[in-house]
């Protein structure tokens, strides 16, 4: 058995579980540990639940197997059935994490399409489970038809003041969308953002809807919608990343920032993350 942790905000969750999925089509049986939401509550604490879900939830039994040091785990390691602790360190791509030894628990982030190349069925994994409200609904319309649909994603919030990541700023919007419109013609722009006030007031575009709703929504709803346009603009966000990575469109374009990090060490570490069919301005 191999069980994977599940840590973070959606974005970093679809990773942890894609990766999860990806190792149980390798032949693995693989389970999940969502234990550290019991006192995790960022991003809105678990949200994987949301998706229509096959892989098992790990046992604090089954998790505690790793970690104990008595007399039964000493004899397993005698006989050679160790019970591996795996720390992904890094964020660069690691080959070995593809095939790890049974009996492992693996913590990481995952942050690379190289670790999804066997799954084909990507989008099916990760399908809402309930009914999308009326409001993404009247917009999926409006994305459908649309003949050039782009969708903008925009994080600002806790990326203001992040010590890690930077903020995309105007000028990396104006040049995307100058690109794209180049590129394509007329765009009709949908824009996501955590701050939409500020989106209002600093991008405008002539054909141009803001994802802005008082209606009860959840956050996978915006990825749905993102990866239904034609074309994606995304931020430095593991959110943006898969709502692009689950676009459909074959001639689609992609665009994301060349700096996703603040630091080189981060920067040198993340060459992996944005495939290499996508643009990066």
């Amino acid at each position: 058995m191999v069980i994977i942790r599940i840590i973070g905000g959606l974005g970093n969750q679809m990773f942890q579980y894609a990766y999860a999925k990806a190792l149980q089509k390798k032949g693995y049986n693989v389970k999940i540990d969502i234990t550290a939401f019991e006192t995790y509550k960022l991003h809105g604490g678990y949200q994987l639940n949301k998706f229509d879900l096959d892989l098992k939830e790990a046992t604090k039994e089954e998790i505690k197997s790793f970690y104990k040091k008595d007399i039964i785990s000493q004899i397993l390691n005698r006989l050679n059935i160790k019970h591996t602790i795996i720390k992904e360190k890094g964020l660069s791509f690691k080959r070995r994490l593809l095939k790890p030894s049974d009996n492992t628990y693996i913590q990481g982030y995952f942050q690379s399409e190289k670790y999804l190349s066997d799954i084909t069925n990507i989008n099916e994994i990760f399908t809402i489970n309930n009914p999308i409200s009326n409001y993404s609904n009247e917009i999926k319309k409006d994305i459908l038809d649309s003949n050039n649909s782009c969708s903008i994603h925009i994080r600002r919030g806790d990326y203001i003041n992040d010590p890690i990541f930077e903020v995309c700023e105007i000028d990396y919007y104006e040049k995307t969308m100058k690109f794209m419109e180049e590129k394509i013609g007329n765009i009709t722009y949908f824009v996501f953002s955590n701050d939409i006030k500020w989106v209002k007031e600093n991008i405008k575009a002539k054909n141009i809807i803001y994802i802005n709703s008082d209606e009860p929504r959840i956050p996978h709803e915006d990825i749905l919608l993102m990866s239904l346009c034609k074309n994606n603009i995304i931020a430095n966000s593991s959110f943006s990343w898969w709502g692009a990575y689950l676009n459909q469109n074959k001639e689609k374009l992609i665009i994301a920032p060349k700096k996703w990090f603040k630091t080189a060490k981060k920067i040198k570490q993340s060459k992996d993350l944005v495939p290499k069919s996508w643009i990066r301005l």
